[in-house]
C-alpha cells in the first residue's frame, strides 16, 4: 500500500498488507557501535487518527486481517495454525477500538 509508505510486492502477510505502521528497510546504525540497527530497518506506528481513518472500527480491522489471512492460506503461503494465530492476535488487538 503505497499510501502508508510501505513497499509493494512480494507475499503480503497480514502484518504488512493490513498496516498499522510504516516499516522500512532503512535505519541508521546507533551510536553504541551496533550494526544490527542498520540491518533491521525501522517501524513507525501510525498516529491514532491515521489508524481510525483506515480502520474505523475494530471489526473493520479484524475483517481486513481475515481477508488477507484467508487468501494467504488458500495460496499456500501460511499454514492453518499460523492463520488462526494471526486472526486471534487481530481479535485481541486494540486496533480500531
Amino acid at each position: 500500500m503505497a499510501w502508508c509508505g510501505n513497499a509493494l510486492g512480494g507475499i503480503r502477510l497480514a502484518g504488512h498488507a493490513v498496516p498499522t505502521a510504516t516499516n522500512t528497510g532503512m535505519n541508521a546504525p546507533g551510536g553504541n557501535g551496533s550494526r544490527f540497527c542498520g540491518l533491521y530497518g525501522s517501524h513507525e506506528p501510525f498516529d491514532p487518527s491515521t489508524v481510525k481513518h483506515f480502520y474505523p472500527s475494530h471489526a473493520a480491522y479484524v475483517e481486513a486481517v481475515r481477508a488477507v489471512v484467508g487468501q494467504n492460506l488458500a495460496d499456500g503461503y501460511i499454514l492453518p495454525y499460523a492463520a488462526a494465530r494471526t486472526i486471534r492476535e487481530a481479535e485481541a488487538s486494540s486496533i480500531g477500538r
